[in-house]
């Protein structure tokens, strides 16, 4: 039987466990809180899944896993992966992100899997690189010499949520790596729900890479969600994330229309909602190699972009999101 390591049973842990167990994995199942059991049990069983298939345990374990996940909050992430790679290893890591809120830390997740062997098989949960409508804006961003991109929003906070899009905006650029060339912080900032000693950022900034140039403004003191635009030559997509939906104009082929005819000769190519992965069916596709997320050396070159953008606007690390 296939065998897996999870570390912690909050939220997100608990739909990575649902889909280890689909996939058919044994499952050892570590968390530093007590009295989680009968909540992992209760949603199992509500999934139509066996409890069986899990073991808890109230220390790290050692031994060979086919796959290991870490689901735990950004204080303890790196304290667990040092540990458990101390006595034990997995063919296939998956880091939950922001992989911490600390630099130094982030830099430390590589240099550890790299002593360990593990560097080329430790990758990192941006879901976001599996959701469709990123492939179709990808497909249309590969034939544009440059586009932009604009967020606009609320609260999210730039390290746990923003991250998911400043790795969005990488995506579409075919990860190339921008300028940090303005970035204002929020006055205030934005509160977690994950407990009074976590908070996070808000703000705006402009990144500006050779192909693409991205202009956000997430303002802390928002409730509003995001929408992002992504526009090209000849063609602009609006994305509302408040009901997942999306639009795509373009100019119709050999329109000779001049470009002061703004949006004259366009037509309407998609509209609608969009379908997203549930996060157990993604876990469920990683831990059998189905699919891919962004490799350990990847994604520390976005936390590395996240920092700067931090930095540029005046904060100082360590931070406290999660």
């Amino acid at each position: 039987m296939k065998t897996a390591f999870l570390s912690a049973l909050g939220a997100m842990g608990r739909r990575h466990l649902q889909g280890l167990v689909r996939a058919g994995f044994s499952v050892t199942a570590y968390d530093i809180n007590d009295g989680l059991e009968e909540t992992v049990k209760k949603e199992l069983i509500a999934a139509d899944l066996s409890a069986d298939r899990v073991t808890f345990t109230s220390a790290i374990p050692g031994g060979n896993f086919d796959v290991a996940i870490f689901a735990e909050t950004t204080v303890n992430r790196l304290q667990n992966f040092k540990q458990f790679l101390g006595h034990g290893k997995a063919a296939r890591i998956l880091l939950e992100k922001p992989i911490s809120a600390d630099p130094d830390e982030v830099r430390d997740f590589h240099a550890v899997a790299l002593a360990n062997g593990v560097a080329g098989m430790t990758q990192v949960n941006f879901v976001r690189r599996h959701w469709p409508h990123l492939h179709r804006l990808a497909a249309l961003c590969a034939q544009e010499d440059r586009f932009s991109v604009t967020l606009n929003g609320g609260a999210i906070g730039l390290g746990c949520m923003g991250i998911h899009y400043l790795d969005t905006f990488l995506a579409l650029t075919g990860d190339e790596v921008p300028e940090v060339t303005w970035s204002e912080l929020s006055t205030t900032r934005v509160a977690s729900g994950r407990g009074a000693q976590f908070t996070d950022f808000g703000g705006d900034f402009v990144l500006s890479g050779p192909r693409a140039r991205l202009l956000a403004s997430l303002e802390a003191g928002s409730s509003a969600n995001v929408l992002m635009t992504v526009r090209g030559s000849h063609f602009l997509a609006l994305v509302d994330y408040t009901d997942m939906t999306m639009k795509v104009s373009a100019r119709k082929s050999g329109s000779a229309m001049p470009n002061y005819r703004y949006g004259a000769d366009y037509a309407l190519e998609e509209e609608g909602a969009f379908s997203i992965p549930a996060m157990h069916v993604l876990s469920h596709d990683w831990s059998l190699g189905l699919i891919e997320m962004p490799g350990l050396a990847q994604a520390v070159m976005t936390h590395d972009l996240l920092d700067r953008i931090l930095q540029a606007g005046g904060a100082r690390p360590p931070y406290q999101y999660t």
